[in-house]
């Protein structure tokens, strides 16, 4: 019979205390749980090559593939991990006459107010053109990324975002030219530490 918990993780067992596995079989935490070192560790690890084993990774963080497997399910579960994606770069892409028409887009709703910027925002993000969407701070405007096969193209998602419901105007900068990317992100907070050594990151060159 095991003893009481301890608000750290563990339990005490005569006298002494011992630690509870980090994942236990049967039981996902919720969404409102914070991510922990191991993973940071296993996102850390994904980011620098997506193609990496699972027990490659297990290596990497020092934990066991059932581990690490069941740790990447439930980052997908919370919507953390979304995915994993070819790094395509526009620079070479433009190099061999093959670049996507780039374009930042600013989207500036009728009315204010967060339920309003929120629901023009949810209009926006359907936009297949779409890569990313922000919302700025001290603005009612958002900023968007928007990719397409030609200018014609990005032309019409300008043309389609400006007939949204409660969109005032969009504005279109297009993108010259792309001199960095890195679609890789830091991952954990203070309270964590900072993330793991694992190696150079992959970038696109």
């Amino acid at each position: 019979m095991s003893g009481p918990r301890s608000t750290s993780g563990s339990r005490v067992r005569r006298g002494r205390t011992e630690r509870l596995p980090l994942v236990r079989r049967g039981r996902h935490r919720s969404s409102a749980d914070p991510i922990d070192p191991l993973d940071v560790a296993i996102l850390t690890a994904l980011q620098q090559d997506g193609r990496a084993s699972l027990r490659r990774v297990a290596r990497q963080v020092g934990a066991s593939v059932t581990t690490v497997s069941s740790r990447v399910r439930n980052l997908e579960r919370l919507g953390v991990l979304q995915g994993f994606v070819p790094l395509v770069s526009v620079q070479r892409l433009a190099a061999v006459g093959q670049s996507p028409d780039c374009a930042v887009l600013f989207v500036l709703p009728s009315r204010s107010g967060p339920g309003e910027l929120e629901r023009v925002a949810q209009e926006v993000a359907q936009e297949p053109n779409v890569c990313y969407l922000f919302q700025l701070s001290g603005t009612n405007e958002l900023m968007a990324l928007a990719s397409s096969h030609s200018s014609e193209e990005t032309r019409r998602t300008i043309e389609s975002l400006s007939k949204v419901p409660g969109v005032r105007r969009v504005r279109s900068v297009p993108i010259l030219q792309v001199h960095k990317e890195r679609p890789r992100h830091p991952v954990g907070s203070p309270a964590l530490g900072p993330e793991p050594a694992l190696g150079r990151p992959v970038l696109a060159r």
